[in-house]
């Protein structure tokens, strides 16, 4: 049955912090987190990287050596 909502009988009731509010709230927060740390990451190792790159090839010494995370990191971030 639908009532009949009377706006001025009742006073608005306030925002519940349910368990359910704080889970929507962190998946909706939770994308930016995680482009915010990808972003600081790929700057943080991407000295590193460019500095491999420009390095003589292999059979030079002190050639440094750099992780594939990092490298994949540095490709994955567009501003780096």
């Amino acid at each position: 049955m639908i009532e009949q909502h009377n706006a001025g009988s009742e006073a608005p009731r306030p925002v519940r912090l349910s368990g359910g509010l704080i889970a929507f709230m962190a998946f909706m927060v939770l994308p930016a987190l995680i482009a915010f740390a990808v972003v600081l990451g790929a700057w943080a190792v991407s000295d590193e990287v460019h500095a491999a790159q420009r390095e003589p090839p292999a059979g030079a010494s002190n050639t440094p050596t750099v992780a594939a995370w990092k490298t994949t990191l540095v490709l994955i971030c567009p501003i780096h």
